[in-house]
């Protein structure tokens, strides 16, 4: 009996230690996910300084022209360059969104792996202490039939 016992306490211990690594690897999806969500951060800053450049660039143009940078063509210009550039700071959010969501679902399904992993552990120990009694009990040990 107390080599089942010993059995049922290193799969336990085994189970435990399966569903630590599976929870860090869940941590280091979550952390993998934010760093590409910085990435996207980061495009997003590039985007919108693009666009402050490119408004910049078309003022300066217009009004070295003596052009009224504020009005006609000039504006109709800054105000297509804007919306492009909108367009794109739109993709590059959804893109982290999508990275952070990514991540968070990639979490969530170690976490699930590293339950199961110690729910396994519990029913291996559970069937090693049953197999141990029911081999006491079968060879006359105490608690099996005595004739």
């Amino acid at each position: 009996m107390p080599l089942m016992a010993a059995s049922a306490f290193m799969a336990m211990q085994s189970a435990n230690t399966q569903a630590r690594g599976l929870a860090a690897q869940g941590a280091y999806a979550k952390l993998q996910a934010k760093q590409e969500s910085l990435k996207y951060k980061q495009n997003a800053i590039a985007v919108l300084d693009n666009i402050l450049q490119t408004s910049a660039t078309i003022t300066a143009k217009a009004a070295m022209g003596g052009v009224d940078p504020f009005s006609g063509s000039a504006q109709a210009l800054r105000d297509y360059a804007l919306s492009k550039g909108v367009q794109e700071l739109y993709t590059v959010q959804e893109g982290e969104i999508i990275a952070l969501a990514g991540g968070r679902m990639q979490a969530q399904q170690y976490g699930l792996q590293a339950t199961a992993a110690r729910q396994a552990g519990i029913a291996s120990a559970i069937g090693s202490l049953g197999y141990g009694v029911q081999m006491q009990q079968s060879i006359g040990g105490p608690g099996g039939a005595t004739a």
